[in-house]
């Protein structure tokens, strides 16, 4: 017979759109949604009244998230088939969520985020378990692209001849190439994760932005050429970049001309996330100072 709080949770769920199954606690499907049916490929019809949750999902017979909430949630068999891809529910108490990669759903595979919670009865013994899943497939394709896109700016940064750094939304350091270790004799260890990054170039100075500050946070080309007195301009071959000159008195034994030039780094939705700022010696061929 099965338990009103089944019954209940089923009732519930019944119409919702996301795919959800609920397992009693003999582990026996008693509730399996259209929602989950199209995900899955597997109709209602084929797994209600079975213990054969893991079909939809793997090859072979094996226990899913609800199966170990259900038996109480024994961290050894969480460790076991779930290793370093479960942590409890944010806000479910005595719930468990995961994520994975599933290469049977679809024509390519598909990520799922799926969370189990028990089902309690009036007296709070567990007889069940409900467990919901969601396609993440674009969020981790995202994560992937920006994490590729992350790997190829730092071998850009990294292995450029040109004095370059990057900073983020936070206008906090997250590149500092060795070309920029060199002109300004401060290291990357001592910039990574800073956003005094004026300490550097100014460290003469109480506090000011730098040009790739400005660009995160929208400065206008007034206000940028009125701190650069006449010695800065938008840039003609990058959009929303800035181009400037000035003199650096602690740079070197004489001090240096610099040109730098600072542009927009965006995300996929065009927001800008952070800066890239490079920086070139101009000392040579430079007007004299004043």
């Amino acid at each position: 017979m099965i338990d009103a709080a089944l019954t209940d949770a089923a009732r519930i769920l019944d119409g919702s759109p996301v795919p959800t199954f609920v397992i009693d606690s003999s582990h026996v499907i008693v509730y399996w949604n259209e929602a989950l049916a199209r995900m899955s490929g597997v109709p209602a019809a084929e797994v209600l009244g079975t213990h054969h949750q893991w079909r939809a999902f793997y090859p072979a017979h094996r226990p899913v998230l609800a199966d170990l909430v259900v038996d109480g949630g024994a961290r050894d068999l969480f460790e076991k088939f779930y290793r370093g891809k479960y942590r409890p529910a944010a806000h479910c108490p005595d719930g468990w969520e995961s994520e994975d990669f599933f290469p049977t759903f679809g024509e390519e595979g598909c990520w799922l985020a799926f969370s189990a919670a028990p089902i309690r009865n009036p007296e709070g013994k567990i007889v069940g378990c409900v467990e919901t899943l969601q396609d993440i497939t674009e969020r981790k394709e995202a994560e992937l692209s920006r994490r590729e896109a992350e790997r190829h700016l730092a071998e850009m940064v990294n292995g450029s001849p040109v004095a370059t750094f990057v900073i983020d939304a936070q206008c906090r350091v997250t590149h500092w190439n060795r070309a920029c270790e060199a002109l300004t004799g401060v290291s990357a260890s001592e910039m990574m994760g800073k956003s005094e990054i004026w300490r550097a170039f100014y460290p003469y100075e109480t506090r000011r932005v730098v040009l790739a500050e400005m660009i995160v946070r929208g400065t206008g080309s007034d206000e940028v050429e009125a701190l650069y007195t006449g010695h800065a301009k938008p840039s003609a071959l990058v959009a929303g970049a800035f181009e400037a000159q000035d003199f650096f008195p602690t740079f070197g034994d004489k001090g240096k001309w610099l040109h730098f030039m600072a542009a927009p780094l965006h995300s996929m939705r065009g927001q800008v996330v952070g800066a890239i700022e490079t920086l070139v010696d101009l000392s040579t061929a430079a007007p004299e100072q004043g």
